[in-house]
């Protein structure tokens, strides 16, 4: 593998800088020295400042630097996946009352991964809660005493996201996780305030494995600001690897132990010094499911009709219900295909109807406009989130800022009004806007209002309101299911008001949670206890949750020979969960306990319940496929990616970095061999039999994080500028929607390097907080992130002028900066070197660059062997030409 690095170092336009710190200032001494990658001469056409650039980070930029400690804890054992958000740390006292009402600037941070022996010196400890997250302490400026890193190759950093809160900023949860840099539901947003700075920031450049010696340092004048900091909350992705037959502080190097079946093959490395497990490898302990599912549509016409009779019978009677009869029709006046009419006479039973007719008729009467349905709402404290409808027909989740909507405004992607009145005006007029909801918690206070492709309303914050169309005659559902011959699911309702059943045994608890896969979604549930009482409550992963107000009323509880029997009636529509109100599959979760009262389960399962119209006939459009990955027959998620073509991505059409024909292998779960959706939190990466060789030995260590920071001083006139200027973030995707790709070889084990690409423009990097109006972009931090120990090198290239930008080639652990079992030089240990650009000695001169701009992105990396979850991200820092501060 050297042999391929030095082949790609030698290559035209690349240029390592060899910046070194002074060791003993900084907190990750030793090892791959701090660099970065563009100082003077480091390309042909270079233009900055003569001199040195100090990678100290008490000398790279001008004036006092001073700094904390945050420490976030991590448990783990042998093959186990830490993957979640800790809970809130507070920062030093003194420090918040420092900067009450002030700005601290971000100059620069170091990342480690520590055990440490709580002794007192801590500043502030918040502890882990009981069947909650897990804590951590701060300290100002330190508290290193006992602090010894842990090797590389014990304990694998994937990812991080490590937020500063302000007092005027709040965590919350998204509708669905963000794709870029890495997926997380954590939000965080702004509160109203009148000092307009920034209230929290992300830190999430150069994660994963060169997290440590990475350099996280600004140029002198730029930092990231923050107003009256108070908390620091992190999130990160750790993998173990340790072998228990030695500590996790020994500098050993990588001492293997067993590994899942399929790392033993001829296309894995072994011999890396890092574990195969790193990559995410989906093992036996998932199993994968293709499931076919036909919309049903009571508006428009079937993207893909059934084609045959015996398909129609047949789909009609995987919705749970008795097919009356089957017929065949010719009938030019009805919609062509397959049709399911209920029979009026005998309620849940339906007629099977096919249609051989070459027929342009919808699945409804032409829409009346605003006699088709009324408007209901404000539905007080309600949201509704970007899931699209079960049918498929009408809506997409999020409406799209396009024009003919008539939007004032735009939010990460989604079309917004600027109040109620004008966006149930808009959004009356199109039939794929199927609701809106308004809230003040998104934009400073002000009210934006979203357009929405769904009517599935969940409960929110106070600031919230939402509204839904409501269609006549066509609401009326009804479905039942078996829910894993645990308990029996029945719903009916006519749009308004909703009869629920529910069998199961009658001495203990059961529950069903409506609209979830597992636990974590957090679903809404109503849990049936020993004795017939009925409650309703909000889960949570792994925890009963909170109970919340009653919306049932239990019209009657009877108990036959053993099973109890419970029929609810519930308003559909409610803050704490609204019942879907078009047809198709509802995700459903369920348990049985075996003690009266609510507790653990004694068994658990995930189903489907398929809500049928009862009382309009339907169409039933051909099926479409999806994919599910199952961990352990308890949590399952739904695989998709959305694997893009060229010119933006190679991943559909060349996407192994071969240059072959083929798509990338996790464009398709069924080729998915691994990556994060084999890595969720607390899953074990090993196979399902190896798991009584587990040690019991919990590993306990520290993601550390020190932040050097100075006083920001604001402008006090023209001539005297601000301090600093505040930095946003930008981060992109060569493999765009991916994140997680495979790299492969025609020939396992042949020496090979791989490539892929990226073309864009510069308004499509991912800029953060961009402003109304803006010239130019001008970055000053570049960097990519790509994983050990197949990354090489990765271009940024402006495609207009064919100038590269930046250039980095990744550095690896190395014998000649000590042994390559030592921490910050383990074998394959890996840095990425930024390019910074700055005004002061050592720093080439900062560009712009116009939105419009042509981007070339290429990543290199060595596939003589197969690496799996692999990232292939550009991010960094920069400012806009119109920034206030």
């Amino acid at each position: 593998m050297a042999s391929l690095r030095l082949f790609v170092a030698m290559s035209s336009y690349t240029c390592i800088a060899v910046t070194r710190s002074a060791v003993q200032d900084v907190m990750n001494a030793g090892g791959v020295p701090y660099e970065i990658s563009n100082p003077p001469g480091s390309t042909k056409n270079w233009v900055g400042t003569p001199g040195n650039y100090s990678t100290n980070f008490n000398e790279n930029v001008e004036g006092k630097v001073e700094y904390f400690d945050v420490y976030g804890e991590v448990q783990t054992k042998y093959s186990q996946v830490y993957w979640t958000r800790n809970a809130p740390v507070n920062l030093p006292a003194a420090l918040v009352k420092r900067f009450e009402g002030k700005v601290m600037a971000i100059t620069g941070y170091e990342v480690d991964q520590v055990t440490h022996t709580v002794s007192g010196e801590e500043t502030t400890v918040t502890p882990a809660a009981e069947d909650g997250p897990l804590g951590g302490f701060s300290c100002y400026p330190s508290c290193s005493t006992s602090d010894k890193s842990v090797p590389i190759y014990n304990a694998y950093n994937h990812h991080y996201f490590g937020w500063l809160m302000g007092a005027d900023s709040e965590i919350f949860e998204l509708d669905s996780p963000t794709k870029w840099p890495n997926p997380t539901t954590t939000g965080v947003r702004s509160l109203p305030n009148d000092h307009g700075y920034p209230t929290n920031i992300v830190f999430k450049e150069n994660p994963g494995g060169e997290f440590r010696k990475s350099y996280h340092g600004y140029p002198s004048g730029y930092a990231q600001l923050l107003h009256s900091p108070t908390q620091w909350v992190v999130e990160p992705m750790q993998i173990d690897t340790h072998n228990r037959e030695f500590d996790i502080n020994e500098q050993t190097g990588y001492k293997p132990t067993f590994l899942p079946e399929m790392d033993h093959n001829n296309k894995t490395n072994l011999h890396s010094g890092l574990s195969p497990l790193i990559e995410c490898p989906c093992t036996d302990r998932y199993t994968l499911t293709v499931v076919k599912t036909s919309p049903i549509i009571t508006k428009a016409t079937c993207p893909a009709a059934i084609a045959t009779a015996a398909d129609c019978t047949a789909q009609v009677q995987s919705m749970g219900v008795t097919v009356g009869a089957s017929l065949t029709i010719n009938n030019a006046s009805r919609p062509a295909g397959c049709l399911m009419d209920p029979v009026a006479a005998t309620p849940g039973t339906y007629n099977a109807v096919f249609n051989s007719a070459k027929s342009t008729a919808t699945c409804s009467p032409p829409s009346n406009g605003a006699n088709d349905f009324v408007w209901k709402g404000p539905l007080k404290s309600s949201v509704i989130n970007c899931a699209a409808n079960a049918d498929g027909a009408v809506g997409t989740g999020c409406l799209a800022p396009e024009p003919k909507y008539g939007c004032t405004g735009e939010f990460q992607g989604q079309c917004t009004w600027d109040s109620a009145e004008q966006a149930q005006k808009m959004c009356s007029a199109y039939e794929e806007c199927q609701g809106f909801m308004c809230s003040t918690k998104y934009s400073n206070g002000k009210l934006l209002c979203f357009g929405r492709g769904n009517t599935n309303v969940v409960s929110g914050s106070s600031t919230d309101d939402a509204w839904i169309k409501v269609y006549k005659d066509t609401l009326a559902l009804e479905g039942h299911a078996n829910l894993g011959n645990l308990v029996n699911l029945t719903i009916k309702h006519d749009g308004t008001n909703s009869t629920i059943t529910l069998q199961g045994p009658a001495s203990v608890w059961f529950g069903v949670g409506l609209n979830a896969k597992e636990m974590a979604d957090m679903p809404y549930a109503i849990i049936v206890d020993g004795t017939g009482a009925v409650s309703e409550r909000k889960l949570v992963s792994h925890g009963p949750g909170s109970l919340l107000q009653p919306t049932v009323t239990v019209v009657s509880s009877a108990v036959d020979n053993g099973i109890r029997t419970v029929v609810l009636a519930r308003p559909v529509v409610s803050s704490s969960y609204s019942l879907p109100t078009t047809a198709g599959e509802l995700d459903v979760i369920t348990a049985v306990g075996n003690t009266p009262q609510l507790a653990y389960h004694a068994a658990r399962t995930g189903a489907t319940i398929t809500l049928v119209p009862s009382r309009v006939s339907s169409c039933i459009c051909s099926p479409s496929v999806h994919e599910y990955l199952t961990y352990m027959n308890s949590s399952t998620q739904e695989f998709h990616y959305d694997c893009l073509d060229e010119p933006r991505s190679d991943m559909l059409r060349h996407g192994d970095g071969t240059g072959r024909e083929l798509q990338n292998m996790a464009c398709d779960m069924l080729t998915y061999h691994g990556g994060l959706r084999c890595c969720k939190h607390e899953t074990f990466l090993t196979d399902l039999d190896q798991a009584t060789l587990i040690p019991n030995k919990t590993d306990t260590y520290y993601l550390k994080w020190r932040y050097y920071f100075q006083e920001y001083v604001p402008a006090t006139a023209p001539a005297t500028p601000a301090s600093h200027k505040h930095l946003h973030h930008w981060v992109f995707l060569i493999d765009a929607q991916v994140n997680d790709y495979e790299e492969d070889n025609a020939n396992y084990g042949d020496s090979s390097i791989g490539r892929i690409e990226a073309h864009l423009t510069a308004s499509q990097i991912g800029l953060e907080d961009v402003p109304a109006k803006y010239n130019k972009i001008i970055p000053h931090v570049m960097t990519p992130h790509c994983h050990a120990p197949s990354c090489i090198r990765e271009e940024f290239w402006n495609a207009d002028t064919n100038e590269i930008i930046c250039n980095i080639t990744a550095k690896y652990g190395d014998e000649k900066y000590g042994s390559v079992s030592n921490v910050f030089n383990e074998l394959n240990y890996i840095a990425i070197p930024p390019c910074i650009f700055g005004n002061q000695p050592g720093l080439q001169t900062p560009f712009q660059i116009s939105p419009d701009t042509n981007i070339t992105a290429i990543k290199y990396f060595n596939n003589t062997y197969r690496h799996l979850g692999q990232m292939a991200q550009w991010t960094g820092l920069m400012v806009y030409d119109t920034d206030p501060y």
